[in-house]
């Protein structure tokens, strides 16, 4: 009789228990979609949402779509996009230094570099193909990545409209920028 009194109390504690552990894959959803030359404080802030989370020890899952692909997208007399050599303001820098806790010469001093630090430390970045295709800066991205920048191509994976949907499903919660 005890035994089984001590198993129906482990039972109906058991849920309970559970429900106090944090969930193992917590993850958000990064959606990028506005361009640099539209408004510069969307991906910058993003990135620095981004960092954050994966300091929390969250997943973050990205998304380049719309407008912020162009950020991405090199000139047409150069091989460097909008954004790989804009420098990161001194006083962010510091400002971030102190918040991550973290050495000044580990806080990058470019975007570019920022992008390539955010996914060594995990971050997923993922490219909308559909767009790709339609504006005509990767005509076949499930094989090259076209007119994007070669530092970014080699992070971004493209993705269709439904796995852009599936890969949103799996977040707790999303930003927007």
């Amino acid at each position: 009789m005890k035994g089984k009194l001590l198993l129906l109390a482990g039972l109906l504690l058991f849920p309970l228990l559970s429900f106090a552990q944090p969930a193992q894959e917590e993850r958000i959803f990064v959606h990028l979609k506005t361009g640099i030359k539209q408004d510069d404080a969307q991906i910058c802030v993003a990135y620095n949402i981004i960092w954050a989370a994966l300091k929390s020890g969250l997943k973050v899952d990205v998304m380049v779509d719309a407008d912020a692909i162009n950020t991405y997208k090199t000139g047409t007399f150069s091989s460097k996009d909008s954004i790989q050599d804009y420098d990161i303001p001194e006083n962010l820098r510091l400002a971030m230094a102190s918040q991550f806790a973290v050495p000044l010469k580990e806080v990058p001093t470019t975007y570019g570099e920022y992008l390539r630090l955010l996914s060594k430390k995990g971050a997923v970045f993922y490219i909308n193909k559909g767009f790709l295709i339609v504006s005509k800066i990767a005509p076949n991205p499930d094989h090259d990545l076209g007119k994007i920048s070669n530092y970014a191509a080699k992070i971004f994976k493209p993705v269709s409209l439904l796995e852009m949907i599936q890969i949103r499903k799996k977040a707790s919660w999303d930003y927007t920028f």
